[in-house]
């Protein structure tokens, strides 16, 4: 298994979308993109998952001495699971808000703070919902060591984030693999590569 499979993979199983036309693919944060990834599929497919992990665990294991691996709810929770299994470590997962019931946490699975933690999303696109889960650990006395991600747009939007980054693949390297397997065609990839220098999407 390498990298280009994976690509490969992704594009042909459908777990990534491009558009060339409106309608446009709306993100959380509301940015139109003419690209979607769709990881929560990712979670049928027992090889991939295993891949994906253990090639995050292996950047994973040449930072500091981890003391939990947290994920951001939804789509980082699973993730981050996996990650701290094979880490042998505590894992936990942040809220979007405080809950609005029992204990109002908003960081949930661990009794105390701890640090460094590892924070998990399966995407970074600005870089809206990291900061926001980091903030939230933050002021429950955890220290974010890092953040982990299984893709990241490399988008300008989200080179402010103050965390070094661990990312399985990033937009501008599965382009290349996908323009060399001849998925796309020459005017796509320049599209596209013109949408992520300058974000317009006409």
């Amino acid at each position: 298994m390498s990298y280009a499979a994976y690509c490969r993979f992704l594009w042909e199983a459908g777990l990534v979308q491009v558009r060339e036309r409106p309608p446009w693919f709306v993100w959380a944060s509301g940015r139109e993109s003419p690209v979607y990834l769709d990881h929560r599929r990712l979670l049928a497919y027992p090889t991939w998952r295993r891949w994906v992990v253990e090639t995050l665990v292996r950047r994973i294991e040449q930072g500091p001495a981890w003391q939990a691996v947290v994920g951001v709810a939804t789509a980082g929770i699973p993730w981050a699971a996996w990650l701290a299994e094979r880490l042998n470590l505590p894992t936990a997962y942040v809220r979007p808000q405080p809950k609005k019931h029992g204990l109002s946490q908003q960081v949930e699975g661990l009794a105390q703070p701890l640090g460094p933690v590892l924070l998990v999303e399966d995407l970074i696109s600005t870089g809206g919902s990291l900061l926001r889960a980091a903030q939230a650990l933050k002021e429950a006395g955890f220290f974010v060591g890092a953040v982990a991600a299984l893709w990241s747009y490399e988008l300008p939007e989200a080179e402010w984030l103050p965390y070094p980054r661990y990312v399985l693949l990033t937009f501008p390297t599965a382009l290349l693999y996908w323009q060399e397997a001849g998925f796309l065609s020459e005017a796509a990839v320049a599209f596209l590569r013109r949408w992520h220098s300058s974000g317009t999407l006409t």
